[in-house]
């Protein structure tokens, strides 16, 4: 990377060949295999890594590294969304991409962008949005209001033309951005939407190609921040909006009247339609603050934090699911307290007491019949025994 005073800080030049090192590529393996080491897929390519780093390395060389074939699965969290996932060598690929730029995009990006950004999350983002509702609250005149923007399909209708754009804008890496502009512009699968379609309502002959992202890539949660970081900017420093805060395409901005924010409103939509050939849904709305704000699956006020009524609904029906599985014996011990470990850390940073003795009932209930079914077999077991021996 070319850092001398010709050139504007946090340009891409000479990376390809770092990327593709051999250093890179093993700490990119150890990244991709974090929390995943015992699976089957993992543990073959770890039997054999020197031979296949190599193999990965000499075709990124010499420009013959395709990406796929996808693997999909539709999931309802908290609504029905296509994920596609990559055999674990693409993944690898995508983790040597990433560690390389993620550093230098996450420098550009604005401080109240939550998303994918080591050091922020979800949880600080919500606590911050708490933090300046509080500080609204306290300031002289008339009630503030919130306006919360819902992009359309973000993921499926991302430009591939303008995202391309925007990231030549910094990388001066003509093979790196030859293997980026392979990846975005794939021909393996179309991740794209037309307009105001949902995925379960196209057939696959009607996907496109020139737009969209797999939801599931590293590199798309990337791209979704360096897209919409277009949009951070110009709402920052063309805009001057002060209380601007964003998690992936989940925004929320402040202000001291409603005039204000449909002002606001219009020169958003119109960027982003013109800008990022984006649009904004029904569920884009303008509402006072004392009627508290649904954020990153969470309603906000300034006095507490909840969880969304359709994320309580989501994680009753998961837990109850967990309990029934540990009760009849589907699911290990193991496995059952690493889900309610995660569980437990998702319902720590939200007022939830009623919904975690609820659960508890649930637990008690399954371990009772856990218990119960154990002691059942005990006894069939000496009945088994007691019969065998009077034989």
């Amino acid at each position: 990377m070319n850092t001398d005073s010709t050139r504007k800080p946090n340009y891409i030049e000479n990376a390809w060949n770092e990327i593709c090192s051999y250093q890179s590529l093993v700490k990119a393996h150890e990244n991709a295999r974090k929390g995943k080491r015992y699976r089957p897929e993992v543990l073959d390519f770890t039997a054999r890594l020197e031979d296949y780093l190599i193999e990965i390395q000499e075709k990124m060389i010499d420009g013959t590294y395709e990406l796929g074939p996808y693997r999909k699965k539709w999931i309802i969290i908290p609504k029905k969304r296509l994920v596609m996932a990559l055999p674990y060598m693409d993944r690898i690929v995508q983790w040597s991409i990433y560690q390389y730029i993620n550093p230098i995009f996450d420098k550009l990006m604005i401080e109240d962008s939550y998303a994918c950004r080591e050091g922020k999350g979800s949880h600080k983002a919500s606590h911050k949005l708490q933090y300046w509702m509080r500080k609204v609250r306290r300031k002289p005149g008339g009630e503030w209001y919130y306006l919360k923007l819902d992009i359309s399909k973000f993921f499926y209708r991302v430009n591939h033309e303008i995202l391309i754009r925007i990231l030549e804008k910094r990388i001066k890496d003509t093979e790196f951005m030859n293997f980026l502009k392979n990846i975005i512009n794939s021909r393996v699968e179309p991740f794209g939407l037309p307009p105001g379609k949902s995925p379960q309502e196209v057939p696959p002959g009607e996907w496109l190609y020139e737009v969209g992202m797999p939801i599931g890539n590293l590199t798309s949660q990337l791209f979704a921040n360096i897209y919409l970081n277009e949009l951070d900017q110009y709402c920052k420093h063309k805009l001057k909006i002060h209380y601007y805060i964003r998690y992936m395409d989940d925004i929320v901005i402040l202000g001291s009247s409603k005039e204000e924010l449909k002002g606001l409103l219009e020169d958003i939509r119109r960027y982003l339609n013109e800008e990022l050939r984006l649009d904004l849904n029904k569920k884009t709305c303008i509402r006072p603050i004392r009627c508290g704000v649904e954020f990153v699956g969470l309603k906000i006020t300034a006095q507490r934090i909840r969880l969304r009524k359709s994320t309580t609904k989501r994680i009753k029906k998961e837990v109850k699911g967990i309990c029934e599985r540990y009760a009849d014996g589907r699911m290990s011990e193991g496995a059952f307290k690493r889900r309610a470990a995660s569980i437990s850390g998702l319902l720590s940073h939200a007022d939830t007491r009623k919904l975690r003795d609820r659960l508890n009932e649930l637990y008690l209930k399954a371990t009772a019949q856990k218990q119960k079914k154990e002691e059942e077999k005990r006894e069939d077991g000496r009945y088994s025994r007691i019969g065998g021996q009077s034989e």
